[in-house]
Formats: structure tokens, C-alpha cells, sequence
């Protein structure tokens, strides 16, 4: 069994015209270039239309030919497996299918399967990442959108030391920002990164002196963290440039994305649940009421009905707070 080939011998580029031979007890034979090996000591490449099929040997040699249906043949003569490349492409019905299939796949992905490839790419970030997201998403919110505290040293002081006990002896490294601003109103939210802002018009909402209800909220805002859901709904509003993000190293698309989910989007029902209970969880853990933070989400239902044609956006827009969810807490109070 014989093929004809073009021969590269490595050391410089030209062709030699040689023939390949393939023997019964599956050895392959140049004789002009003294070449007699074994078939499994070869590599052939599989076959790609009809394009040239290409031979390495260990020696650095290379042969190539263009008698692919031959070639196909000898293979099948040798009981050696052809490419399944090449049966998918010479079949309509295959090709068809594959087609389809990658359709599928990527609308699944970017539809029903985004919460699943975003709660993939949101576990595997790196923290080094996690926190160059954080801290360049925080960059862009103090240019845009916030304001340097006015709270006395007293009142940050209090709420500090009410941060501490919450974060203390953690994996992740929180850090509490003050802020304030006009334009997000009553806030607090949460970066992937561990750090949590709150504003002053949240705190001026709180009528309890240790702040206790504010503790509440930061154990909310410490669920999201820990359930990762600002940067899967970061993921999923941009999933496609998450995922060329993720591949390359730029994370641009995830520092763009945060901010718009901070201050236009909200938190989904199941999101706001999860971080409830895990709020609850945390002031059971620190053995604080969670009448103090129903009252704080009761002041803000208030301020809500006074201001809801004012165009500042406040904890109710981003964190939206429902009879539902003043009644979990409530439900707790002991």
C-alpha cells in the first residue's frame, strides 16, 4: 500500500517527492531516506476537508499528501481509527446537528444557564482579582457618585466597633467605607471585594445609639458578599465579556458592570432572602434583637412614601423592602 508525499526533512525547507509505504504488519517505509518505523511511533493528523494530511515522525521529519481518500483507506485496512473530524464534516446530517447544538449552547449560556455560568466564573475569581474589582469599582463611585462622610468620630466610632464584631476572625478582609451622597440617598451596599459602604443618610435614619440597626444592615450587606450576588449579577449583565474577562485577565467589564447594578438595579427576591437570613443568622450569633433593624426598614418604608417622586435613589431601590421582609424580621424579634 502506497501514498505519494512531500517530504521535509526539518533542516532547511525543501520538498522532497517521496512514497510512502504502509505495510501489513503496520510499519511505514520511505526507502529513499532509509526510513522504516512503526505506525504507532507516528503522528497523523486528522483529516480536515480535503485539505493536505500531514505525518510527524520523532525525528523532526514531516510528510504531507494530498491522496486523503487513499490514505482513509489504508487506515481502515490497518484497523486504524480515521478522523472523526472528517466523518462529522462529510456528514450534512452531523454538521447540522453540531450546529445546533453550539446554538443551543450558547443561548442556554447567555438565557436559562446565565445564573449557572455565573455562579461558575463568580467561584473560581481569584481574591487578588475579587479585589481589584472592589477597589476599582469603588475609584469610579467616589468620582460619580459619593461624597466624604460627615459623621462625628463618635458615631463612626460606634458603628466601626459594631463592624468589628461582625467581621472578626474571617476568611475575606472587610472594610467598612463612610460615605455620603446626595444622589444614591439612604444606602449601604456591598463590593465583592469585602468592602461595604454606608452612607450618612442611612445612618441619620437609625434611632438606636449603639446602632444596632445598622449593624443589621451590615450583616445583610455582609450576606451578599458571602453569597457572592453582586458579582454574579455583575456577571450575568455582562456574561459574555465576564467570560472573555475571565480568559484574558481584563476585568474592565465587571468594573464597569458593578456601579449599574449598585445604583440602577435591584437585588432579586431570592438574593434579598438569602442575605435576610443570613442577616438574622449573624445577629443571633452576636446576640442582637432584630427589632432594631425591622424599625430601621420600617423608617425607611416611611421615608420611601415621602420621597417616592424624588429621583434619589435609596436602600428601598437597590434593596427593595417589602411587608414580606419587615415581617421575617419581625418574626425573629425575641
Amino acid at each position: 500500500m502506497f501514498i505519494n508525499a512531500l517530504l521535509y526533512d526539518g533542516k532547511n525547507s525543501i520538498e522532497h517527492k517521496v512514497i510512502i509505504e504502509f505495510t501489513k504488519d503496520k510499519r511505514v517505509k520511505i526507502n529513499s531516506h532509509n526510513i522504516d518505523i512503526s505506525i504507532t511511533e507516528i503522528e497523523i493528523e486528522s483529516r480536515l476537508g480535503n485539505t493536505p494530511r500531514v505525518f510527524e515522525f520523532p525525528n523532526g521529519i514531516r510528510c504531507k499528501s494530498i491522496e486523503n481518500s487513499k490514505i482513509d483507506e489504508i487506515l481502515k485496512q490497518l484497523d486504524i481509527e480515521t478522523s472523526k473530524t472528517h466523518k462529522i464534516e462529510s456528514s450534512w446530517r452531523l454538521t447540522v446537528g453540531a450546529v445546533f447544538i453550539t446554538i443551543f449552547f450558547i443561548w442556554f449560556s447567555l438565557t436559562i444557564g446565565a445564573n449557572y455560568t455565573a455562579n461558575i466564573i463568580a467561584s473560581i475569581l481569584p481574591n487578588d482579582v475579587l479585589n481589584d474589582i472592589g477597589h476599582t469599582t469603588l475609584e469610579e463611585l467616589d468620582k460619580k457618585y459619593l461624597n466624604i462622610s460627615n459623621l462625628s468620630k463618635k458615631n463612626r466610632a460606634i458603628i466601626q466597633a459594631q463592624f468589628d464584631r461582625l467581621t472578626e476572625n474571617e476568611d475575606i478582609h472587610y472594610q467598612l467605607h463612610f460615605r455620603s451622597s446626595q444622589k444614591i440617598g439612604a444606602n449601604a451596599f456591598a463590593l465583592p471585594s469585602g468592602d461595604i459602604v454606608l452612607t450618612d443618610q442611612l445612618v441619620k435614619l437609625s434611632k438606636d445609639k449603639k446602632f444596632r440597626d445598622i449593624l443589621g444592615v451590615l450583616a445583610h450587606e455582609k450576606g451578599h458578599i458571602v453569597k457572592k450576588h453582586t458579582l454574579k449579577i455583575a456577571i450575568k449583565t455582562g456574561i459574555s465579556g465576564a467570560i472573555l474577562g475571565y480568559i484574558t485577565g481584563d476585568i474592565s467589564i465587571l468594573v464597569t458592570a458593578i456601579p449599574t447594578v449598585i445604583i440602577n438595579s435591584s437585588y432579586s427576591r431570592d438574593y434579598e432572602r438569602e442575605a435576610d437570613e443570613y442577616a438574622v443568622s449573624e445577629l443571633k450569633r452576636l446576640n442582637v434583637s432584630t427589632k432594631y433593624i425591622t424599625q430601621l426598614f420600617e423608617e425607611l418604608e416611611k421615608e420611601n412614601k415621602i420621597d417616592e417622586n424624588n429621583t434619589i435613589n435609596s436602600l428601598i431601590s437597590s434593596h427593595p423592602i417589602t411587608k414580606e421582609r419587615i415581617e421575617y424580621f419581625k418574626s425573629h424579634i425575641k
